[in-house]
């Protein structure tokens, strides 16, 4: 059963990573298995394989959530684009909490204090640095596509495993994001090609390849560089995380396409339902974690 709630528990990180503006490395703190994340990297091959192996089902659940389950999160983007918003923002305000306790009692920190702020002002500037959602950007067949495919990869991996940041957001600024979610969604083409002798759109292949490859790079080497900083100087990279967390909800609403003349009451209320259910289970998850870690 906990294999079933560990691969549960990655499929909704996989569709958060798949919204612009959430935070793919907020939902995986939400989970309570950030630090297990980031010991992938670890030099001790002890450390490093058990956190291989204890990462697994959440690792299926993450690619099921990406590849199986993009249509899902573009039906509700299409029809409760409010409601799923505010659920992931509840789920991201609901792990400060447990993010706060990581330096509670501690000395105070200036440096943390500076970076906390920093991070705040980064958030809010971040969504205003491209146009709105969809630009012209498109991923092609050739040396330069494949190029292209890694830089964005290792972009968008490497800022998903930042919590506060979104990935899907960055590859809006971009203006890639509709690129690589059609590439996504056109894997179900390159099955139906397969099992029915049609033409294969190759070109989802490639470009969903050489992104993985970026994708994998980025993962591995951000989260050796943050495990170095919680390592070394964890109360001012907690505070900054903390700051990137509280001001990421600025970035869903406006990188969301939310449009709040069109809200009517049923939805407001739907909304805040969502939002207390979103931060209510990221008490919950924290609370699995605690007693987890104590038994």
């Amino acid at each position: 059963m906990k294999y079933v709630i560990a691969i549960l528990k990655g499929i909704l990180v996989g569709l958060a990573v798949l919204i612009p503006g959430v935070s793919g490395g907020s939902m995986i703190m939400t989970m309570g298995i950030y630090e297990q994340a980031i010991s992938i990297t670890s030099r001790d091959k002890k450390v490093r394989r058990a956190a291989i192996i204890f990462l697994i089902p959440y690792g299926i659940g993450i690619v099921v959530g990406i590849l199986g389950l993009a249509f899902v999160i573009k039906w509700l983007m299409e029809r409760y684009l409010f409601e799923t918003a505010l659920c992931f923002i509840g789920m991201i305000l609901g792990s400060l909490p447990m993010l706060y306790k990581k330096v509670k009692g501690a000395k105070f920190s200036v440096i943390g204090a500076v970076m906390f702020v920093l991070m705040v002002v980064i958030m809010i500037a971040l969504p205003h640095l491209s146009g709105s959602a969809g630009s012209e950007g498109h991923l092609t067949i050739g040396v330069g596509g494949a190029i292209m495919a890694v830089i964005l990869g290792f972009i968008g991996a490497g800022t998903m495993i930042v919590p506060g940041i979104s990935g899907s957001m960055v590859m809006l600024v971009l203006g890639y994001y509709n690129d690589i979610i059609g590439h996504i969604t056109g894997l179900k083409e390159v099955v139906k090609g397969g099992l029915s002798g049609a033409a294969i759109p190759w070109g989802h292949v490639f470009a969903l390849g050489f992104f993985a490859v970026g994708a994998l790079l980025g993962l591995l080497l951000v989260s050796r560089w943050i495990k170095w900083l919680l390592g070394h100087c964890p109360v001012p990279t907690y505070y900054a995380i903390m700051g990137l967390m509280l001001a990421s909800p600025y970035p869903i609403f406006i990188k969301s396409g939310l449009n709040f003349a069109g809200i009517g009451a049923g939805h407001l209320v739907a909304g805040c339902v969502t939002l207390v259910l979103g931060f209510a289970l990221a008490l919950f998850l924290d609370k699995q974690g605690e007693k987890a870690e104590k038994a």
